[in-house]
């Protein structure tokens, strides 16, 4: 538990239900207002900004380049509308940052101060910034219709599906090359450009990150077996187990049967999907509970 003083957000998107609010409740964090959709951090803060483009094709972007005087913490809870966030980010260190993705901590052992990674709306994401770190970046919004239409992913199912096999074979990053960072460079330029300047530069990220996790899927052989059906029988039982985290928690075998899977099956899907047995993430939430 931290106990000085920092900056901290939490949110849902559901709640929020996009950039432009996130943008918004950043505001109030700092104090100030968004002005012609960017927020400028007050000098008692740190420096820099965060700019939301928002393209008529309903697809949302937040560009940001900022340091802080103040440790900064974001943390998005999981919730029940399906989404996906795209990331390129890169730091002026390779310390000082920690990101959380359910139970992985995805940039252990990375070693690399810039990264291009995938989150989904199936799990909780913390991310930690200590003070007087340049944080540099994108966040692009994506929804199901929009990589339905755009990216030709023709049925919901594949595309929660072929996450799942990302997460769970281990895959998180994308290898960022000369051509990833000078997009990134040039969406940085924070002057008067016209929109589609910045809209052609997000797509090519877009594009690059798209054809990256293609080729990987390819190449990977799939052994979890997961089904929409398995997805959402851990979805469920996992509402079940947090649904009161302060009373003893059902059994293996209780939940099961709310379920309708077997008690194996159930420990297999669970981990599966959030990377920990059922009562192990359970303890998890208990310990993270405040007081």
């Amino acid at each position: 538990m931290r106990l000085y003083a920092m900056l901290a957000l939490h949110y849902k998107l559901n709640k929020l239900t996009s950039f432009t609010d996130i943008l918004q409740k950043l505001a109030a964090l700092f104090d100030t207002q968004v002005t012609d959709k960017t927020l400028y951090v007050p000098e008692k803060y740190g420096t820099g900004y965060c700019k939301l483009l928002d393209f008529n094709n309903e697809l949302q972007v937040l560009v940001y380049n900022f340091k802080l005087h103040e440790d900064l913490l974001l943390q998005r809870e999981k919730d029940g509308l399906e989404y996906y966030i795209l990331a390129f980010e890169e730091l002026d260190t390779k310390r000082g940052v920690s990101l959380t993705i359910g139970s992985e901590k995805l940039n252990e052992g990375v070693g690399k101060n810039a990264a291009i990674y995938l989150t989904s709306f199936l799990y909780d994401l913390e991310f930690f910034l200590s003070k007087q770190v340049e944080l540099r970046g994108v966040r692009i919004l994506l929804t199901v219709p929009w990589m339905q239409q755009y990216l030709q992913l023709s049925e919901r199912e594949k595309v929660l599906e072929k996450y799942i096999e990302l997460k769970t074979s281990g895959i998180g990053y994308m290898p960022v090359d000369a051509e990833a960072r000078s997009l990134l460079q040039q969406l940085l330029t924070n002057e008067n450009i016209p929109l589609l300047f910045y809209q052609s530069k997000v797509l090519r990220i877009i594009e690059k990150f798209f054809e990256w996790l293609y080729n990987e899927m390819q190449g990977l052989i799939v052994t979890t077996g997961m089904t929409r059906k398995n997805i959402e029988n851990a979805q469920k039982a996992e509402g079940i187990l947090t649904n009161d985290i302060t009373v003893v928690p059902p059994t293996i075998k209780e939940l099961a049967k709310e379920v309708a899977v077997s008690a194996s099956k159930l420990k297999k899907i669970f981990k599966t999907v959030y990377g920990l047995p059922p009562y192990g993430y359970y303890q998890k939430l208990r310990m993270k509970r405040p007081g």
